[in-house]
C-alpha cells in the first residue's frame, strides 16, 4: 500500500517544490521586514536627534525666561532651531 492512499480524498502528497515555494515566500517576507527594520531604525534615530535638540531648546528657553531675556531673543533662538531643524528633514 503507498502513502498516497493514506491521503484524505481531495489532498496531495506534499511535494519538495511546494516546499521550495514555501520556503521562497518566506525568504521574501523576511527581506521585506529586514528592509523595513533598517527603515525604521533611521527614522527612530533621527526621530531621537530631533528630540534632543528639542529637549535643549527647552532648557535654553526656560534659562533665558529666568534670566528675564528679552521675548524677541527667545523667539528669534527657537526660529533658528526650527529652521535648522526643517532642512534637516
Amino acid at each position: 500500500m503507498n502513502d498516497e492512499s493514506k491521503l484524505p480524498p481531495g489532498r496531495e502528497p506534499l511535494t519538495s517544490d511546494w516546499f521550495a515555494e514555501q520556503l521562497g515566500v518566506s525568504q521574501q517576507k523576511v527581506m521585506g521586514l529586514t528592509v523595513e527594520n533598517r527603515s525604521l531604525k533611521n527614522r527612530l534615530g533621527k526621530v531621537q536627534a530631533r528630540a534632543e535638540v528639542l529637549e535643549e531648546l527647552i532648557m535654553d528657553v526656560v534659562a533665558d525666561m529666568q534670566d528675564n531675556v528679552l521675548k524677541s531673543v527667545i523667539l528669534e533662538r527657537i526660529n533658528k532651531v526650527m529652521q535648522r531643524l526643517d532642512a534637516d528633514d
